[in-house]
């Protein structure tokens, strides 16, 4: 299974997350605010305290920022 860490979950990112967990992937986020992807949490997506934290051992680094 491929690790996948993602920053950046917005109104585009939260869909690719999803899709991507749905395959079977792990995914770890990373936001600025975590508040608004408590329902991505509640799926079982792991959310980071930081950058750093979250693409550490990760095949693949994926970001979604303005």
């Amino acid at each position: 299974m491929k690790n996948i860490a993602f920053i950046g979950v917005g109104v585009m990112g939260k869909s690719m997350v999803r899709n991507l967990n749905k395959a079977g992937y792990h995914i770890t986020i990373f936001t600025r605010t975590k508040s608004k992807v408590n329902d991505l949490i509640n799926e079982g997506i792991d959310w980071c305290n930081s950058i750093q934290e979250c693409v550490q051992n990760k095949d693949i680094i994926m970001t979604m920022v303005g």
